[in-house]
């Protein structure tokens, strides 16, 4: 199959308003399609489907599925050139940095006052589009990130989604699984390629969501490896990443159980995820939605998965486009600091859409 016959169906599934799930995977070069054959909504809560999945960030063991059932299937292989990447010039008012600064402050005191380690707060940045072009947006997205789980979806009922997660959440081949500890941010300079020197904070924030991870999975798990972390690099951004592997537990650890107990994960909520999650619901000015929830495709026949944490997504409405960025504020946070952090996290999906922008 030809990549051009992939996006025209793609394309036609978006004019007709019908559930797609276009995905590729870690250093993949295949695309996989899956175009749903009607507007129906699937849920699920046990993930015995095979298809694609979306969980919000409010996530209680239920989650949209676009089964494969019920879909055309397709996947082609594709070469695509990276577009060249330059700077965007994403413009920031007063106001929003103000607002992300007194958000970072209020985390900061409830950190302060012993309540939490660890809370993560984030925003959303509005951008006008000039136009908007699906097939484009995949072609750029495809060849831009390709060390990152790299999707695009639609439905009715959630609009438009698209993103390129560095994060897995879990990888499951029968009882073994994969999941990782994603922490800190370094931006990196395309014209040196400069290594990342990670501060004392980072680090520290770091082992704290490794240590969070283990953890929740003591009860689904009769064996876990955790990995020397190292550096991890996905687009112009570097994180400190820890690979977390092992086996689970015959018969008690299902689809349903595991992800319960990882999401959400301290790298998009906090610690302790109680306190974490009660200030993200006070102190954020709007829902989040399926941002730091999860996505991916599901194989519970083959006992196969592979899902991701939603991260540098964007959703689209029209010609406005909605992107998501956050950060993890610990003791040692500079609020500045934080919020360049969020600036620069900006760049990746702005990149996707520069020449609608």
């Amino acid at each position: 199959m030809e990549l051009a016959h992939f996006l025209d169906t793609m394309i036609g599934h978006y004019g007709k308003r019908l559930p797609f799930a276009v995905y590729s995977l870690p250093d993949s070069k295949t695309v996989y399609g899956v175009f749903q054959k009607n507007d129906t909504k699937h849920t699920t809560t046990t993930y015995c489907d095979k298809g694609v999945i979306l969980a919000p960030f409010e996530y209680d063991r239920e989650a949209l599925c676009i089964p494969e059932h019920e879909s055309e299937v397709m996947q082609v292989d594709y070469t695509l050139q990276p577009p060249a990447i330059k700077e965007l010039p994403i413009s920031e008012n007063e106001k929003e940095h103000h607002h992300h600064l007194d958000l970072v402050n209020k985390a900061l005191r409830t950190i302060r006052l012993r309540k939490a380690h660890k809370i993560v707060v984030a925003r959303k940045k509005e951008l006008s589009l000039s136009y908007f072009d699906i097939g484009e947006l995949l072609t750029r997205l495809l060849p831009l990130y390709p060390t990152a789980y790299r999707y695009v979806w639609y439905h009715p009922d959630t609009g438009l989604w698209c993103g390129a997660s560095p994060e897995v959440l879990l990888k499951t081949e029968d009882t073994a699984f994969t999941t990782m500890s994603l922490a800190g941010t370094y931006k990196i300079e395309h014209h040196n390629g400069d290594t990342p020197h990670w501060s004392a904070k980072e680090i520290a924030e770091q082992q704290l969501v490794t240590d969070a991870i283990a953890t929740s999975l003591q009860k689904v798990t009769s064996v876990v490896k955790i990995s020397k972390a190292s550096t991890f690099r996905a687009g112009s951004l570097a994180h400190i990443r820890t690979d977390i592997t092992g086996i689970l537990k015959t018969g008690k650890a299902t689809l349903e159980t595991i992800t319960a107990a990882l999401h959400p994960t301290p790298a998009v909520c906090g610690t302790p995820a109680k306190v974490a999650k009660a200030f993200i619901k006070e102190h954020e000015t709007y829902q989040r939605g399926y941002y730091t929830g999860f996505t991916g495709p599901v194989n519970q026949v083959e006992k196969s998965s592979s899902l991701f944490v939603n991260l540098r997504c964007m959703k689209i409405e029209g010609t406005r486009a909605h992107l998501y960025v956050g950060g993890g504020i610990t003791a040692e946070s500079d609020p500045e600091l934080e919020w360049m952090e969020t600036h620069n996290k900006l760049q990746t999906m702005g990149q996707v859409l520069q020449p609608m922008l």
